[in-house]
């Protein structure tokens, strides 16, 4: 797929441009380029604690959803009504709740699910670092943020304003390490500091993927330092650090194998657990 950076910055439309393709523009965030405005909502799942991110744009109405909820959706389809719901897209495969992309894509004609390719789950379309997904005139930006689980995404606004973080990073540290997900504190430490605190300015805002009482939104800056000072003299320090945090099993709820293997399938309502936990322990050596 050939694409014409320019023309399509011009006309707006709807698709996913892959970083390795030929036309990507590989360009930093617009930040003093003028973009049509942009409308978000932060949603909210009491019992999950997830926060959901409807973002669109005004000139064209085209949205994404990110990380919906399946219990949520009849909430979603109300405030996207007068939206084109293009993309319902997760960061990852969540274990604390099940995805509503399906149920969404039952509702919503054209609408197309989204993951990040590392993850192994099912899905329409599949992204990594790099890759932009646009709706109308504006996109987001793709970002490899492994570490929570191995195919975590983080977004970044085309204006380099906002990072959607999902797990990676929350409100006052980062999120847990889901090793039987593929989690890796080493890769969560690499995520934090080489890919958001080493390349995003401090002033931009981190969207999380959960509220659990620290806030809705925080910055880069903020972040960053709350946690240098546990960096120590190497990046082992800091490994030590984020693994004496509590445990990520506990973060869990108890159908968090179910809520697995129903996100595994793209936010299924019905799975075979046993197959897809034995899909998870080929993809990363868990279970014998």
């Amino acid at each position: 797929m050939k694409v014409d950076a320019e023309e399509t910055k011009a006309k707006g439309g709807v698709y996913i441009l892959h970083a390795h393709e030929e036309g990507h523009p590989r360009h930093a965030p617009l930040v003093n380029e003028y973009r049509p405005e942009l409308g978000m909502r932060q949603l909210y799942d009491e019992e999950s604690k997830t926060l959901s991110y409807l973002i669109w744009d005004k000139k064209t109405e085209d949205a994404v959803i990110i990380d919906p909820v399946r219990d949520q959706v009849a909430r979603d389809l109300v405030v996207s009504t007068n939206l084109n719901l293009r993309f319902a897209i997760n960061t990852h495969v969540h274990e604390d709740h099940v995805s509503g992309t399906k149920a969404l894509k039952k509702k919503v004609k054209g609408l197309r699910s989204v993951i990040s390719k590392d993850s192994c789950a099912e899905a329409d379309e599949y992204i990594e670092d790099g890759d932009e997904i646009h709706f109308g005139t504006r996109f987001i930006v793709a970002i490899a943020t492994p570490g929570h689980t191995n195919g975590c995404i983080s977004f970044l606004l085309d204006d380099g304003k906002a990072v959607l973080t999902g797990d990676t990073l929350l409100v006052g540290g980062p999120g847990p390490v889901l090793e039987e997900s593929g989690g890796s504190a080493w890769s969560l430490c690499d995520s934090l500091f080489h890919k958001l605190f080493d390349t995003l300015p401090h002033a931009t805002i981190v969207l999380p993927g959960h509220d659990f009482g620290g806030g809705l939104t925080t910055t880069i800056g903020r972040e960053r330092a709350l946690l240098v000072p546990w960096w120590g003299e190497t990046m082992e320090d800091f490994v030590v650090f984020v693994n004496s945090r509590a445990d990520g099993k506990l973060f869990l709820p108890k159908d968090a194998d179910e809520n697995f293997a129903c996100n595994m399938k793209d936010g299924a309502t019905s799975f075979n657990l046993r197959s897809l936990r034995t899909r998870r322990g080929q993809r990363w050596g868990i279970f014998g």
